[in-house]
C-alpha cells in the first residue's frame, strides 16, 4: 500500500488527492446533515494518517478498520470522528468475532458459549470507544 499510499504526485501524496476527489464528491451529495453519501475507508493503524485525512475529509463518513485485533485502541481511532462524536464507524470484526479464542473471553466463557463472548466484547469495544474518544457524547 506504502508504494501508492505515499507517492508524491505534484508535491502531494496520492492518498491526500484521493482524500481530495471523496471530499468533493460528499459535498455535491451533503444534505441536511454534515456528512455527503460518499464515505472512506481509512486504516486505524496509522493514526496520524487518520487525523490527517479526517481534516481532509470533513463531510465524509469514514470506516475506520484496525481496532483490536488489528492492533489499533480508541485513543488510535478517536481522530476519525467530529466533535460531536459523528463521522465514523469502527470495525473491529475479528476481535468481535473470534472473541472467544482469546483473553480476557476465553478465561470467561466455555467455546460453546462464544454467542456471549461475542456479546461482552462488543460491550466493550461500545465501552472503551464511549470513554476515549469523541463517540462518548452520543450517550
Amino acid at each position: 500500500a506504502g508504494t501508492f499510499q505515499d507517492r508524491k504526485t505534484a508535491g502531494t501524496s496520492l492518498y491526500e488527492c484521493v482524500a481530495a476527489a471523496v471530499e468533493e464528491l460528499a459535498l455535491k451529495t451533503k444534505g441536511a446533515g454534515n456528512y455527503g453519501s460518499i464515505g472512506a475507508v481509512v486504516g486505524a493503524t496509522y493514526p496520524e494518517e487518520l487525523n490527517q485525512l479526517r481534516a481532509l475529509m470533513p463531510h465524509t463518513p469514514l470506516l475506520v478498520p484496525g481496532y483490536g485485533s488489528q492492533g489499533a485502541g480508541a485513543g488510535d481511532v478517536a481522530g476519525a470522528f467530529d466533535k460531536q462524536g459523528l463521522g465514523a464507524i469502527i470495525n473491529s470484526s475479528r476481535g468481535i468475532n473470534f472473541a472467544i479464542r482469546k483473553a480476557p473471553y476465553s478465561e470467561k466463557f466455555a467455546p460453546q458459549e462464544w454467542e456471549q463472548a461475542v456479546e461482552v466484547a462488543t460491550i466493550d469495544m461500545i465501552a472503551d470507544l464511549a470513554n476515549h474518544t469523541p463517540a462518548g457524547k452520543l450517550q
